[in-house]
């Protein structure tokens, strides 16, 4: 299948054709025609499967684009729950503008001069309003930017919403809405306590599973490194200098861990260092991401919220020093890289409290690879066991030599055959008592060892 296939007006194909989209993603294929249809939907999607142009390809096709300019209203209405989120879908509209500027878009978030947006409004409403909840609410309440008018409402990145408490914000915005707009919710999982809020207005909505189709993104290498309970000051200055990545993204889920993570990569001769979190001022935090994009670093220190969401070009590493309560989260993180064909590796440092977690992803269909640090490199843990032979096979070797080699300087008897299988087959049993005896040991001392054994083979 083709975009041409969806039956475009000649503009958004020519822009098509120009920002070189042929093929539609799964999510695409499966919401364009719905909203094309004036269908309601609830979507579950990922970061990096193409929603932004699932929701913007069918409104921009749709629009009344012949309004006269003192009749031009609100004709969408897409909120998204961070000013980097709805700058990046504003940016995604330009291209289509450029074919058809009788599209008219506003972009309204915090940190930019409301009296200038105010002055802008009074003068005509866009088409397409793209911004965070808060700002579109206060200047809705100010009776400045009038969205009661539009014919289509997105909500991008809802569990977001919520999670940055913006919920009440975009309840109280949709319930201002015309009775026949069209609603569509995109959101990577669905809360239970965003339930009531999908069934209040999206009852007769139609659901679009797409949860699964990241997973299986053969670009991205999915590797969890042995620390074998190494500090972790050592384990990420060693894997650090073990890679040269193009820009790397290393994930915390505490904002307050950023400093630490910071401060070890600079004790490692790391001092070009980014950072993306929720306490960095709002102008700070898109000089910053302006600085990343710019390529200034190879190394950025982030949280999820904080990172979600964000389009950044060229990430080839991404290091995740333990994995988020919501492993949803982990998807949005590898997202980040394997992007526009290009490959990509997401490394997991493994512990005792991300073991389970290893389980479920390795359940949702996630393949990982197994490598652990050697000689300052990372290798994989087939190599990694022949280069350091277990000491207690080391020790059968020299017992079972000794035990030959006494057969062999004494004057052969009757029977010696039998006598030397049976010793041979006595350092065996010790061995396997040995070897069960410390099992029993380890499995009491730290129970997620035994499923390291089976993950690792040790």
């Amino acid at each position: 299948m083709e975009f041409s296939s969806f039956g475009f007006k000649k503009f958004i194909n020519d822009t098509l054709q120009e920002i070189n989209f042929v093929t539609p993603t799964s999510v695409q294929e499966k919401v364009i025609p719905l909203i094309k249809k004036h269908r309601n939907i609830v979507a579950l999607a990922h970061t990096g499967t193409g929603k932004t142009h699932s929701f913007l390809l069918p409104i921009i096709n749709n629009l009344n684009i012949n309004v006269a300019f003192d009749k031009r209203h609100v004709q969408a209405l897409i909120i998204a729950p961070t000013r980097e989120l709805a700058k990046q879908i504003y940016d995604n509209i330009k291209p289509f503008q450029k074919n058809e500027p009788k599209i008219t878009t506003g972009l309204f978030i915090g940190g930019e001069d409301i009296n200038k947006t105010i002055e802008q409004l009074g003068k005509t409403q866009p088409m397409i309003v793209v911004g965070t909840p808060t700002r579109i609410r206060e200047l809705y309440e100010g009776n400045h930017l009038r969205i009661t008018t539009a014919d289509y409402i997105v909500v991008d990145e809802c569990d977001m919403i919520f999670d940055l408490g913006f919920i009440e914000d975009v309840d109280f915005m949709i319930s201002k809405a015309k009775q026949n707009a069209v609603i569509s919710l995109f959101s990577a999982t669905i809360h239970e306590t965003l339930r009531p809020f999908v069934k209040k207005y999206l009852n007769d909505s139609i659901f679009v599973d797409d949860s699964e189709s990241t997973p299986s993104n053969k670009n991205i290498q999915h590797i969890i490194i042995d620390t074998k309970n190494r500090e972790l000051e050592e384990v990420l200055t060693k894997v650090t200098s073990s890679i040269n990545p193009y820009l790397c993204l290393i994930f915390v889920n505490q904002k307050e861990d950023v400093s630490k993570i910071i401060k070890i990569l600079r004790n490692a001769g790391i001092n070009s260092l980014g950072e993306l979190h929720g306490d960095l001022q709002p102008r700070t935090r898109m000089n910053m991401l302006k600085k990343i994009k710019s390529n200034e670093f190879k190394f950025v220190v982030a949280t999820d919220v904080a990172a979600r969401g964000v389009d950044i070009t060229g990430v080839s590493h991404v290091i995740s020093i333990d994995l988020p309560r919501d492993l949803s989260y982990y998807i949005h993180r590898s997202g980040r890289t394997g992007r526009s064909k290009m490959t990509g590796i997401s490394y997991v440092l493994f512990n005792a409290k991300n073991q389970e977690k290893i389980e479920e992803l390795k359940d949702k269909g996630i393949e990982f690879e197994v490598q652990k640090l050697l000689d300052g490199e990372l290798v994989n843990i087939k190599k990694a066991r022949q280069r350091t032979p277990k000491k207690n096979q080391q020790n059968l070797d020299v017992e079972s030599q000794k035990v030959i080699s006494k057969y062999k300087k004494q004057i052969v008897k009757p029977g010696y055959k039998q006598k030397r299988k049976r010793e041979l087959e006595e350092i065996k049993k010790k061995r396997r008592r040995a070897h069960i005896k410390e099992n029993i040991s380890k499995i009491k001392k730290e129970k997620y060892k035994k499923r390291r054994e089976e993950l690792f083979g040790d």
